[in-house]
């Protein structure tokens, strides 16, 4: 029987060749190299991949031990890899360090430690696109981690689900680890995580990759997520690449990535970078992006049955009594402006004159701008309260939902955007607590960023290229 192989590639020099494909995609190549088992990785494109011509990486030392031969290699699908080679005695000068043995090795591709669990809790913030947890698990005999070896160390992906009975998994997020901490006479350990965006992007700097040069506004987000390392993501594209709007940057070489990233955005209107819980970045208007906007959903609870109120927040910081938004006329300069009176339902005393000023792009028309203004000045009517809940275990609520408070009467009391959640769950007990922002609706920017972007400027180290 003759097996032919097309296209034929050299891959470089070594013995015992073994070529592997792991379940993420990626490809591994190990080799023998002055007797030691060397590993490089090749992460292919999606869509059609070219096999011919793999790129693989440097190569890493695989194992500790030294002096292999008769090495053999086998990828078995969810388990793992398992590996098999024998080993001579290994000399330090006249001493022996390793006699000659047989050797077993299984490397885990994906290991369940969910039994494991002890106790957790997941933070997320409509106002940060990094997402943390901190994890605790039981730990008897070390067998987690130990004073010397650790199956859990930092960077490892630990992907969460919540399962009730028979159900279906339902992700609550991919994380990377920072950090774990074991105590050698505890059977416990404690682990601190955070979501791609704080891994990839907060913790990276641009370096010398930290000028854009001018082009379509998506695109240049794409190199900046690419840049980052980050693979999995989406972004809005224009309807017409060649009238797209164009823009470039140029960065600090010491600036992270996502401060970086942020600053960019600021020069679109309503765009916004969201990583969902199954660790994709999604890029575009908070407004018409549906990929974005299908993202939320409508709640409705009733306070004291179906939740308990933790502490309420009443501060006029963010109340107005007026609304204008105002655009320039190209031809003259004139400021184009619509008012529109801020009914607040609480009746709190302010000033006759404190007026929210918003611009829009030139050339806005009058109707327009008062459309807007009126359903700003609706959303102020309970501009001021935060309100604090805790109730049963809810894995599906995230910041940027809609949630309505109810009386037993149902009554409307609350009706807000759902801004910070946390969710905890252990031996003792799973409950989701959440921050309700009386001005915030769903899929309209917050209230906060059009302050920002009203008053602050762009970062003074910031080019921005046009």
């Amino acid at each position: 029987m003759e097996l032919v192989f097309e296209p034929s590639v050299s891959l470089g020099s070594g013995t015992n060749p073994a070529v592997l494909h792991v379940p993420d995609n990626s490809v591994y190549l190990f080799t023998v190299d002055g007797g030691r088992l060397k590993a490089q990785k090749w992460e292919p494109e999606t869509g059609d991949v070219p096999w011919d011509t793999p790129v693989f990486g440097n190569a890493t030392i695989a194992t500790r031990d030294k002096n292999l031969s008769l090495v053999r290699l086998k990828n078995v699908p969810r388990v793992g890899i398992f590996g098999a080679w024998h080993q001579d005695e290994v000399l330090d000068g006249e001493t022996v360090v390793t006699h000659e043995r047989q050797r077993l090795a299984i490397w885990d591709a994906i290991t369940d430690i969910s039994n494991y669990l002890e106790s957790g809790n997941i933070r997320l913030d409509l106002n940060n696109i990094i997402s943390s947890a901190s994890l605790t698990f039981k730990n008897p005999k070390q067998r987690l981690s130990g004073e010397v070896n650790s199956i859990i160390t930092p960077g490892n992906k630990i992907e969460l689900y919540f399962v009730a009975g028979d159900s279906e998994e339902y992700q609550m997020g991919v994380f990377y680890v920072d950090r774990t901490e074991m105590s050698a006479t505890g059977e416990s350990m404690d682990l601190d995580l955070r979501n791609i965006s704080g891994k990839l992007l907060k913790d990276q700097t641009f370096d010398e990759n930290n000028s854009y040069p001018i082009d379509v506004y998506a695109y240049v987000v794409a190199a900046i997520l690419d840049n980052a390392g980050i693979a999995d993501y989406q972004i809005q594209q224009p309807p017409d690449p060649e009238t797209a709007w164009q823009c470039g940057i140029e960065y600090p070489s010491d600036m992270d990535m996502l401060t970086g990233l942020n600053e960019f955005l600021k020069m679109a209107l309503s765009w916004t970078a969201v990583e969902t819980l199954d660790g994709q970045i999604i890029v575009g208007s908070s407004t018409n992006y549906a990929e974005l906007t299908g993202l939320y959903g409508n709640y409705e609870f009733e306070r004291g049955a179906d939740l308990t109120s933790r502490g309420v927040t009443r501060d006029d910081d963010d109340v107005y009594s007026r609304v204008c938004y105002q655009s320039k006329e190209s031809t003259g300069g004139t400021m184009v402006k619509a008012y529109a009176e801020v009914l607040h339902a609480l009746e709190w005393a302010s000033a006759p004159h404190k007026t929210l000023y918003v611009t829009l792009a030139d050339d806005t028309t009058l109707s327009e701008l008062q459309e807007q203004a009126d359903e700003l000045a609706q959303r102020l009517a309970y501009a001021g309260i935060v309100e604090q809940f805790s109730g049963p275990f809810r894995p599906h609520i995230i910041p940027g939902d809609e949630a309505t408070i109810t009386e037993a009467d149902s009554s409307v009391r609350l009706v807000g955007l759902i801004t910070t959640v946390e969710h905890s769950f252990g031996d003792k007990g799973f409950t989701t607590s959440f921050t309700v922002d009386g001005a915030g609706r769903k899929g309209k920017p917050q209230l906060k960023d059009m302050m920002q972007a009203r008053d602050s400027s762009a970062n003074s180290s910031v080019k921005r290229l046009y």
